[in-house]
């Protein structure tokens, strides 16, 4: 019970700072606000903290403590000045991250854990910037924020064991979001598709993402999408009323920092860059003038975003030369760290080949140009991948819809509906076809992309044969409890397998498993770090191939 309780208390702490750096945004950006997108913004602003920390420092344990002081400070003094209208908002965060907590207890951690993630928090840890990593392992080529995130969360007596808590900080707080939006909606009896389209997201995330240790970089990116779609579709909102240039900053702002979030976990997702040309297209005729253009171009948010761009970009190219990996065109091969040119356009192919059945670990089909060409790879993909996860998506997808409509439909109501979201729900089609063609897996899009299909036209339907009364409100309190029952259920389930099969008693040692090998890739660095030392003063540790074969 001593080592539960430690997590625990650890993991809350862990959550008090991210408020707190929630709050130290909001005196930065002179801004308010609700706690769950405090919590998002305290995010953001410790990834970019831990990018810019690692440049001079490991994240030592003392490191990680005074960040994570910092923040407990920042959290306690603006909790000391408005206590009384924050009590309501902590009380659901509290009960929220207890419910989320159950699902941090697990013995395994996903595949790709050990394989890189482990391990390249570990070099973040153990030494301060690295260039050439993606030399070590292809996980290495794509350092995902989480990473950074997590880097921050080696702390006393627990040691490793939160490193891979950082996607159910980001699942919490968008939680927090989720419900927050919802709860206002309800309260000024607003009957929009948009009240349908946060609960049916709401209840696919918190069912269908159930299982945090497969989170790894993908789910948490997949899950800010939906908040992403949700705030750009608030927003349209203005277009049909007087326009407000604060309102319009508000939602320019909230855009940023979740694009920001979506990018610096997974580089593939900078396509989802795209919708933010396709919001200003959309509020063109409103910004086409001189003072809307400075307004934007003094706003803090657009050098933020400038920022954290360029730090995600960095972070890439220090570790692969890329600019952009695995987009061969954006290399530089001259440079001493750099991966050759020929590798990366091998190691695209490779990730287009595994998407599409072609290819796993200890499988590779033969003549992999050929199976690329045509649509041949379409059977194969279909019969293998289709009809496993596809199938089991759509009938979650299909199971939460069916549910709903039972549940809301009573009346048809004579609305008038605006036309502004059907650009939106175009790219995302266009977005699903250029998933579908050329990465058909779902953890690259699928997932969130499939779920937003159906439940955007079937909220524009619900809103229409729903009637909004009291019954309407307890229906919503219902759902909102079965899911998060659903939740516990299955983490029981899943907690209860890994007892029998491992002997992982929970109540006795809550922490995850470390496989053989974790350490690896570190005593590889280790070395050539040792190495290095002797031979030169570089003020970073520089690998190349000539290291890595020489250690080996």
């Amino acid at each position: 019970m001593e080592k539960i309780f430690i997590l625990f208390s650890f993991y809350f702490f862990i959550i008090f700072s991210i408020i707190g750096y929630g709050n130290i945004s909001s005196l930065i950006f002179k801004r308010t606000y609700s706690i769950g997108e405090q919590g998002l913004n305290g995010i953001l602003l410790l990834i970019l903290i831990s990018y810019l920390t690692n440049f001079f420092f490991p994240h030592s344990i003392i490191h990680n403590l005074i960040i994570i002081i910092i923040g407990l400070i920042a959290f306690a003094l603006s909790i000391f000045q408005n206590w009384r209208k924050k009590i309501k908002e902590l009380k659901i965060m509290f009960f929220i991250f207890l419910i989320l907590f159950i699902g941090l207890l697990m013995y395994k951690n996903h595949d790709d854990f050990f394989y890189y993630h482990f391990s390249y928090t570990l070099s973040i840890i153990n030494y301060k910037k690295i260039l050439g990593l993606g030399l070590l392992n292809h996980g290495f080529r794509t350092p995902s924020s989480i990473f950074y995130f997590n880097s921050l969360f080696y702390l006393p007596h627990i040691k490793y064991f939160l490193m891979n808590s950082g996607a159910v900080f980001i699942m919490g707080f968008c939680n927090i979001v989720f419900l927050s939006k919802i709860n206002n909606l309800l309260k000024h009896k607003k009957n929009t598709f948009i009240l349908f389209l946060l609960i049916l997201s709401f209840i696919y995330v918190n069912t269908a993402f159930y299982r945090l240790a497969e989170h790894g970089t993908d789910r948490s990116a997949l899950i800010l999408i939906f908040l992403l779609v949700i705030t750009y579709l608030e927003s349209l909102n203005i277009l049909n009323n007087p326009f407000n240039k604060k309102n319009f900053i508000e939602y320019y702002e909230k855009i940023i920092v979740l694009l920001l979030l979506i990018v610096s976990l997974k580089s593939f997702y900078l396509i989802y860059l795209s919708l933010f040309l396709l919001w200003f297209y959309q509020f063109r005729l409103l910004l086409f003038d001189k003072n809307s253009i400075t307004m934007l171009i003094k706003n803090k948010f657009t050098y933020l975003f400038i920022l954290g761009l360029s730090l995600f970009i960095l972070q890439v190219f220090l570790n692969t030369g890329c600019l952009v990996y695995p987009a061969s065109f954006t290399c530089f091969d001259s440079l001493q760290w750099a991966i050759p040119v020929d590798q990366v356009k091998q190691m695209q192919s490779w990730y287009e080949l595994w998407s599409k059945s072609g290819a796993s670990p200890n499988f590779i089909v033969e003549n992999p140009e050929i199976y690329l060409t045509n649509f041949n790879w379409l059977a194969r993909w279909i019969d293998s991948y289709f009809f496993t996860k596809v199938t089991d998506t759509l009938l979650v997808i299909f199971l939460i819809s069916l549910i709903c409509v039972f549940l809301f439909i009573n009346k048809k109501n004579k609305l008038i509906h605006n036309n502004n979201y059907k650009l939106l729900y175009l790219f995302l089609i266009l977005f699903f076809f250029e998933w579908f063609i050329n990465h058909p897996a779902l953890r690259y899009g699928g997932y969130t992309l499939l779920a937003l299909i159906f439940f955007l036209p079937l909220s524009i339907f619900l809103e229409r044969v729903t009637l909004f009364n009291s019954k309407f409100k307890k229906k919503i309190f219902i759902l909102i409890l079965i899911t998060f029952s659903v939740f516990i259920f299955k983490n029981l389930i899943r907690l209860n397998k890994e007892n029998i099969q491992y002997q992982y008693n929970v109540l006795i040692n809550p922490y995850f498993y470390i496989a053989p090998g974790a350490y690896e890739f570190d005593k590889i660095i280790a070395k050539i770090d040792s190495k290095q030392k002797k031979t030169n003063d570089n003020l970073y540790l520089i690998l190349n191939y000539s290291l890595l074969k020489n250690d080996n």
